[in-house]
């Protein structure tokens, strides 16, 4: 049992939040990445594992809580359940804020051809990948299946959890889009639920040891290091086909080749989280991380905003290398003014509607 105080908990926590930000500062460098220079563009395509990391964090959150599972099974069900009915929240205040618009203005890849009736419904019911928009729906079915997941983890079921998931990440290689949520997605269910689980596996880790997992964490990073090293080599070098790689949808082999860039995000922030917590791009990061739901979706407002504007005219790079600064900044002051407003003694009734929707 974890004999650790709360301020080493938070301390953990507080990690977390900054690999969380990290993960929103890659989205933001992948969704603008068209708009930087080739070489930095290819860079962050090469290195980009937004998506995986934000479903192993999510999935750590959810493990870390088995022990409140196992005494109150039926009230943290729907605690997580919670969750994935305010992501189905989120996504429809985007459908309805950004989708309806866009597609009344007619713009490429809002339901041109179909009627306002038919786009809405569409889009409800997840039928629609619209750019951006397709992210938050393969968050639905990873919280509705939390409750097995802590289940097993509460009966100290691990390895069995582990290998049923791999099983399923394997049927997902015949039929990846086989339990997709609505019309078929870059990040189908079976494939990213072995992401969820292995994250639930550290969090339950953490919470049983009192330290985020591995111990010894520099002897794994050399090891993490030495196998991308290993996988940039092998594709790059074009000894494996890049076409192979898979990873919208995910495949084994793309999962064999993001696999050592998580390890080394994970076990370098967890190395250096001492000496590098508290510096000023590190707690802008962590704020980031703290309200990474809120970050998520006010940046895509931005993103569709300049791909808007890039639409209508042709600005000089320099300019969207401007309006990105800007954008990360803007991020930023909403984030803090959110922070602010929520702790004072009388936070604004938006603010409050925001916590209940983005907590």
């Amino acid at each position: 049992m974890s004999t650790s105080s709360p301020a080493a908990r938070q301390s953990r926590l507080e990690l977390i939040d900054f690999l969380r930000g990290v993960a929103i500062i890659e989205m933001l460098a992948a969704h603008y990445a068209d708009y930087l220079p080739p070489r930095i563009g290819h860079w962050v395509s090469d290195l980009e594992t937004a998506m995986a990391l934000f479903v192993v964090l999510a999935g750590f959150m959810v493990g870390y809580g088995y022990r409140k599972f196992a005494a109150r099974p039926g009230e943290e069900s729907w605690v997580v359940w919670q969750r994935a009915l305010r992501v189905v929240a989120i996504q429809y205040l985007l459908i309805v804020t950004i989708g309806i618009p866009s597609h009344l203005a007619g713009l490429p890849g809002y339901g041109n051809g179909q009627t306002l009736g038919v786009f809405v419904f569409q889009s409800l019911t997840f039928l629609n990948q619209i750019g951006l928009l397709h992210i938050l729906p393969t968050f639905v079915p990873l919280f509705l299946v939390s409750p097995a997941i802590l289940w097993a983890l509460a009966r100290g079921w691990e390895l069995p959890l582990l290998l049923v998931s791999a099983g399923v990440f394997c049927v997902g290689h015949l039929r990846p889009h086989l339990l997709d949520l609505g019309a078929p997605t870059i990040f189908p269910f079976v494939l990213f639920q072995f992401y969820f689980v292995c994250g639930s596996l550290l969090g339950k880790q953490c919470q049983l040891h009192g330290e985020l997992p591995p111990r010894a964490p520099g002897r794994w990073l050399m090891v993490s290091c030495a196998l991308m090293l290993a996988t940039m080599l092998l594709v790059h070098a074009h000894y494996i086909p890049a076409h192979l790689i898979g990873t919208h949808p995910l495949n084994l082999l793309g999962l064999l080749y993001q696999a050592p860039i998580l390890a080394t995000i994970w076990l370098g922030s967890r190395l250096l989280w001492p000496q590098i917590r508290g510096a000023w791009a590190v707690s802008l990061i962590e704020r980031f991380g703290r309200h990474a739901l809120l970050a998520f979706v006010i940046h895509v407002f931005l993103a569709k905003a300049l791909g808007l504007l890039n639409y209508l005219a042709s600005p000089p790079p320099w300019m969207n290398y401007l309006l990105i600064a800007i954008s990360v900044l803007l991020i930023n002051l909403a984030l803090s003014a959110y922070e602010r407003d929520r702790a004072s003694e009388n936070p604004r009734s938006w603010t409050r509607a925001m916590h209940v929707l983005f907590r």
